[in-house]
């Protein structure tokens, strides 16, 4: 059996409690999809929408699709921000704790409502508790991960948001020829069997965070999360925590967590702007217009099943994540995103040039489509999970939990304004009637995002999150991250001299 193989093999505890963590992503998932094939059925129409007289056709006015499909990310910004508080609190569990149950009133809100105001209502308190998984699953999984093992171990968050996709869509699609309410009521209410799920896994197996409890003095509880996530290997598990302690020691030399330390100190502010600029270039890419809007999209430029389209676009993706798992540690985030950027932005750029074909004849629809499926596996190879591993990476030291708060708050403050702003974009009808052309737009953006990745982001594979943090401290260029000689940190005077040397930078 390779090394590699049998130290995976040796690691399998700390695998299966992330994986059960992940069950979280597929509420993200689901909530995503579903919502789009919603919007396409004539029931919720009837209730939620308006009556045309002129061709007997219930519809949507461009400003209630926009409010209502955005309104989402208006709770999941409210959950990025608190979720420093919740977590700092409960720690990481305890957040997940309180993110299920923002998901059951939600479903029950949504379930239940027969105007705008209690769908809006349902929709802002599920946006809640995905805004808080969307930072506690990628933190706790980095927090529990073998430095070896911790990019595909992150990258599982964006897998289960793939299943959850997959899950949703196919849920509308199975009742969206039904004639009553309850073609839309009934994806509404089963998004509560994933708290269901998640909440026997959390509490009968998955540990709190060890690094949460030590930065709260709980050293036995933290040995014996550690010995959950480790096993029966004491000489592992007193390294392991000598170095989290270690580090925390580190970091309180450094001075304590506070916001305006994120601000006021230049390696701080680098973790923050890093983070926020690149949860915002993935938004940029425009894959929200084909999570939320994609059955839509597909309807509205003349190609028919597009239930059946969207849910083969989920499928597609689900492989990617997977080569994913493989490509980030030997190819490195750096060229990955590169690469993965540069066809994206070549797959957007051509699904534009075909809404300039006069007559809309039948090949560029199917180009469209082609060009949106590699578009789709691509993103999942790169943007879509790496973006998330590398968020987990770099919010280290004093300040782990605000830095990812600030960054997971930024991807849905950009993810809001993307849903929001599609409709005006892409409507012939109060909107500025760009259809496919709107990747333009995205394309551009991705051309950006790559220039932006060559020459801000730092190389974080292999690297100990102690390690990424001392780089930071040194403040490293982001092109010799990666082959910065940095001695190990198992000596206290190593770290510690690192924070001294630079405190109050």
């Amino acid at each position: 059996m390779p090394d590699r193989m049998m130290y995976i093999v040796s690691q399998w505890r700390a695998i299966l409690i992330c994986c059960c963590v992940c069950l979280g992503a597929f509420q993200f998932g689901y909530e995503t999809s579903y919502f789009s094939g919603v919007l396409a059925m004539e029931a919720f129409l009837k209730v939620f929408g308006d009556y045309r007289a002129s061709n007997d056709t219930w519809y949507m006015s461009s400003s209630t699709q926009s409010l209502i499909t955005s309104i989402i990310n208006v709770g999941e910004l409210g959950g990025a921000i608190t979720a420093y508080y919740v977590g700092d609190k409960l720690g990481r569990k305890g957040g997940l704790y309180v993110s299920s149950a923002a998901v059951i009133l939600g479903t029950i809100l949504q379930t239940t409502s027969t105007g705008i105001g209690e769908l809006i209502a349902g929709r802002i308190a599920v946006g809640y508790a995905v805004g808080l998984i969307s930072c506690f699953v990628p933190l706790y999984v980095a927090d529990c991960s073998p430095a070896r093992l911790r990019g595909p171990l992150v990258s599982l968050y964006q897998f289960s948001i793939g299943i959850g996709l997959v899950i949703g869509i196919s849920v509308a699609n199975s009742t969206k020829n039904q004639s009553s309410t309850a073609s839309y009521r009934i994806p509404m209410a089963l998004q509560a069997l994933f708290p269901l799920l998640l909440l026997p896994a959390l509490f009968l197996y998955a540990p709190e965070s060890p690094r949460w409890l030590l930065e709260k003095k709980k050293s036995e509880e933290a040995q014996r999360s550690l010995r959950k996530i480790i096993g029966p290997k004491e000489c592992e598990i007193q390294h392991e925590k000598a170095t989290i302690e270690q580090s925390i020691r580190a970091q309180e030399l450094g001075g304590k967590s506070s916001w305006k330390s994120i601000f006021s100190s230049s390696v701080e502010r680098r973790k923050a702007y890093i983070g926020i600029i690149l949860q915002g270039l993935q938004q940029g890419s425009g894959i929200n217009f084909i999570n939320s809007y994609g059955i839509l999209f597909f309807f509205d430029i003349g190609i028919s099943n597009s239930f059946l389209i969207q849910i083969g676009l989920y499928i597609i993706g689900m492989p990617g994540t997977l080569l994913m798992q493989v490509l980030v540690e030997r190819v490195g985030r750096r060229i990955l995103l590169i690469i993965t950027g540069s066809i994206i932005a070549s797959a957007l750029i051509i699904m534009a040039s075909c809404g300039l074909v006069e007559g809309n004849p039948a090949w560029a629809d199917r180009l469209i489509v082609s060009m949106v499926y590699i578009y789709m596996f691509v993103f999942n190879v790169g943007w879509g999970p790496t973006v998330w591993v590398i968020t987990s990476e770099i919010s280290t030291g004093r300040n782990r939990g605000k830095l990812m708060s600030l960054s997971t708050a930024s991807s849905w403050f950009f993810s809001w304004l993307i849903t929001f702003t599609f409709p005006y974009l892409f409507n012939a009808e109060e909107g500025a009637n760009l259809s496919s052309k709107v990747g333009y737009i995205y394309g551009g953006m991705m051309v950006a995002s790559c220039v932006w990745v060559f020459f801000c982001l730092p190389e974080t594979s292999g690297r100990s999150l102690e390690e990424i943090n001392a780089l930071f401290e040194l403040k490293i260029p982001a092109r010799r991250f990666k082959a910065y000689n940095l001695a190990p940190l198992t000596a206290e005077t190593n770290t510690e001299k690192v924070l001294t040397t630079t405190k109050g930078t």
